[in-house]
């Protein structure tokens, strides 16, 4: 399916005052890809601002996405977590507005919880797994850097992943676009009524 995205723009921090819509959010640890992954998915250079220095994204950041004969959604970059050069006080700030975002969200469709493909999933990765499934979202693991793996390398590397996170993985690249139709149509599939 071919996705084609007619509007795409930042909607704002507070999800409260949002008009309400389907919301895909994305989660993982700081520079695994999330604003680039975003990016990707929507076809755009820099609507979703990236750094080479983690931690930069400190909000839940909204962006509304119309859709040529599809459903507007939300797509969610949720603050990065595992941030080492980050001030205690400020990432407990950021657990809390992870916390509030998920609680009581009905809205919340699926959570792209993001993974290096070439490193093992943390503890991280299986809390936000969890706040998915307690929140009713569908969990999807995306292996980011897809393409810095060898495709035996990356195939063995999927079958690892999946068995030992539990849930549906797609190997993804912004590099080379893989996994990208294949996103979509996982997202396509849940806000579709």
């Amino acid at each position: 399916m071919i996705v084609k995205v007619r509007d795409a723009r930042y909607a704002g921090t507070i999800y409260e005052k949002l008009p309400r819509l389907p919301q895909v959010a994305f989660a993982g640890r700081s520079n695994v890809g999330k604003s680039s992954l975003i990016n990707a998915l929507l076809n755009r250079k820099s609507l979703v601002k990236t750094s080479k220095q983690p931690g930069k994204t400190k909000n839940i950041n909204f962006f509304r996405v119309d859709l040529v004969d599809l459903p507007s959604l939300y797509m969610v970059d949720l603050p990065g977590y595992g941030y080492a050069r980050v001030p205690h006080g400020m990432k407990s700030a950021w657990d809390g507005l992870a916390d509030r975002y998920f609680r009581g969200n009905g809205d919340l469709k699926i959570l792209m919880v993001l993974t290096d493909i070439r490193r093992a999933p943390g503890p991280e990765e299986l809390v936000a797994l969890n706040l998915a499934r307690a929140s009713g979202a569908k969990p999807l693991i995306i292996a980011t850097k897809a393409d810095k793996l060898t495709y035996s390398a990356k195939v063995r590397r999927v079958t690892e992943l999946a068995a030992s996170i539990g849930a549906m993985l797609i190997p993804a690249s912004t590099t080379t676009r893989e996994g990208i139709d294949t996103i979509w149509e996982c997202i396509i599939s849940e806000i579709s009524p």
